[in-house]
């Protein structure tokens, strides 16, 4: 019977400590990311994004590019579908079907760069929640 808590114990702790383990550089956790799109959503105009609109870069070598139709605001990845942008952020937005996320900056010379998150895998963690693995690619 000891022998069986033992072991149930040393399980236990070899499985806690693997889900403990840092990601790589490439790849970063960002928790809560559906429930909090909703409440971060802030009014953007046409106007205020057109400054970051514009085809970028990615340190992968493909290209994103962020342009309007209509009202709406979208972001496309080379070869890939549209995905209506949501401002969560005066440099920040979110695509309405959660795949992806970009931090955005204009520097006082004008030069844009930032950082896009595109999902990786959803990955359990000890506390039974599941979280959104997501990889970062820089551009400019």
């Amino acid at each position: 019977m000891k022998k069986i808590i033992l072991l149930s114990l040393l399980g236990l702790t070899a499985l806690t400590s693997i889900a403990q383990t840092a990601p790589k550089d490439s790849t970063v956790t960002i928790s809560g990311v559906r429930s909090d799109l909703t409440e971060q959503v802030r009014p953007m105009g046409a106007g205020e994004f057109n400054q970051f609109a514009g085809s970028y870069e990615l340190s992968n070598g493909n290209s994103l590019a962020l342009f309007t139709r209509g009202l709406k605001k979208y972001a496309a990845l080379h070869g890939e579908s549209w995905h209506e942008l949501v401002a969560t952020s005066a440099n920040s937005f979110a695509s309405k079907d959660r795949q992806l996320k970009i931090d955005i900056y204009r520097d006082d010379n004008g030069t844009v760069h930032g950082d896009v998150y595109i999902p990786k895998e959803v990955v359990q963690t000890a506390d039974g929640r599941a979280d959104q693995q997501m990889v970062k690619l820089g551009f400019h």
